[in-house]
């Protein structure tokens, strides 16, 4: 898809030549937290204008509802983390974001290799820093709080053993 406008894939897509697929991005700490976002996103196309679209592919059902409220997080942590990168790399301005929903119309095993026929669907999602930005303040809260009271009934206490640390070390969960 290297080199193709998002046109050709649907369009609803923002006229783009896709520049990136499969990058990775790491961002500058979240302001008012100690968080920063890591991944991998899905396609980066340039626009017109000279800014970017941030693009996602998922394989599901094309329910607008459900993709909007499952996947808009994960774009403006895309947003966030292109445009406030780590390690001194230039912001890339993302204009446009959404999620191409791919449900197979058709599967066949043709010669040990599934194949399938879909049509895509495109959902525009659309930019709301401020409450993202507020939903990881209130997760990195939670985190960095205090753990709650222990319980008998909390399947979940029995690891707290294996994270307890001292004061000023740092550690990192194994998933």
């Amino acid at each position: 898809m290297m080199g193709k406008n998002l046109k050709d894939v649907h369009p609803d897509l923002p006229s783009g030549i896709i520049e990136i697929q499969e990058g990775f991005m790491k961002s500058i700490p979240i302001p008012g937290t100690n968080t920063y976002l890591s991944g991998r996103f899905d396609i980066l196309s340039k626009l017109e204008d000279g800014s970017y679209a941030i693009i996602d592919f998922k394989i599901t059902t094309p329910d607008i509802e459900k993709i909007l409220k499952k996947y808009s997080s994960q774009l403006h942590a895309y947003k966030f983390a292109l445009e406030n990168p780590a390690d001194g790399k230039a912001p890339i301005k993302i204009s446009k974001m959404g999620a191409v929903s791919i449900n197979p119309d058709e599967m066949k095993l043709v010669d040990g290799k599934v194949q399938f026929t879909a049509t895509p669907e495109y959902h525009e999602v659309k930019e709301d820093m401020d409450s993202f930005l507020k939903l990881v303040k209130e997760v990195s809260d939670v985190l960095e709080g205090p753990l709650p009271a222990e319980s008998e009934t909390c399947s979940l206490c029995i690891y707290r053993s294996k994270f307890t640390v001292g004061l000023g070390e740092t550690y990192t969960l194994p998933f």
